[in-house]
């Protein structure tokens, strides 16, 4: 991994870790339901072996550990320290022995190859530095009837895009504005591309729909804190969040419900892959 891949890790990582203790936790129904309809597709059964990469506070862990049951074991792991030592305390007073939660990289997780009959990859894989690396790594760890079921974004509601630019608007001349990129995630035909180069077929790739709704503006900004939006938020300089917010408010007119609330849809894509066979190792010559 080079220097500008090690330091984007860091910095993702910086934001999860001050999200920890809010990350999901906002009243918001978003990871959740994605989480739950990944778990789904990836036709998890009693007794499997399950990693799943990029926990966070277990939005795919928990269902997973549901699916599996007492007689499977999951394994999740983030980089975010906090984030961790939450989700472990969360298993344990749910009573999940069959739930172990460490520190590890989603990059590349360090188990033995053929480790695992399901890797569960939610949220994540598209911010990594080097996600097609990953996707060989996690093809590497299933065992061959095993299966990859990864989520990625698919398209937010304008609503959202608009209020994210009122927000850029108001960084400092010197802070680079996000700005969406050609990935390998971007449509099916890119994914299937994608996930043929890393030694995987794909099954099947779906959208999910997730609708969020919120109070109001304050509570979508509350929300914006808790998860990797906060990698913009803490850009912002303190005098221009009041003005930031204002214009993301009328942004998000659109989005309004007649009660006052706001409610925006997200789009996700869902896809499940398999390793391809390999081929056996040849027979040396006597």
């Amino acid at each position: 991994m080079s220097t500008t891949s090690s330091a984007r890790t860091d910095s993702v990582v910086d934001v999860f870790e001050q999200a920890a203790s809010t990350y999901d936790r906002t009243g918001v129904s978003y990871f959740e339901p994605f989480g739950t309809a990944l778990v789904r597709g990836a036709g998890i059964r009693p007794g499997d072996d399950v990693l799943d990469v990029g926990c966070g506070r277990g939005a795919v862990l928990f269902p997973a550990a549901e699916a599996t049951g007492p007689t499977g074991h999951v394994t999740g792991i983030d980089l975010a320290p906090t984030m961790v030592a939450l989700t472990a305390d969360d298993a344990v007073r749910a009573g999940l022995t069959q739930v172990e939660v460490r520190v590890g990289d989603a990059q590349q997780p360090s188990f033995p190859p053929r480790s695992f009959d399901v890797v569960l990859a939610g949220m994540i894989v598209f911010l990594l530095p080097a996600p097609e690396q990953a996707l060989r790594a996690y093809a590497r760890l299933l065992r061959p009837t095993g299966r990859l079921a990864v989520s990625t974004p698919g398209t937010f509601d304008p609503a959202f895009v608009a209020a994210m630019d009122a927000l850029a608007a108001h960084l400092p001349a010197e802070q680079p504005r996000p700005a969406a990129a050609v990935g390998p995630f971007d449509d099916e035909r890119t994914i299937t591309e994608t996930m043929t180069a890393a030694g995987l077929d794909v099954v099947a790739i779906s959208e999910h729909r997730v609708e969020s709704w919120f109070h109001d503006v304050d509570h979508w900004m509350q929300w914006m804190w808790s998860h990797g939006a906060r990698a913009l938020l803490q850009h912002l300089p303190a005098d221009r969040l009041d003005a930031a917010t204002a214009d993301a408010a009328r942004a998000l007119g659109s989005a309004r419900a007649p009660d006052g609330g706001l409610s925006l849809t997200t789009a996700g894509r869902l896809t499940i892959a398999v390793p391809r066979p390999r081929d056996p190792a040849p027979v040396a010559a006597r």
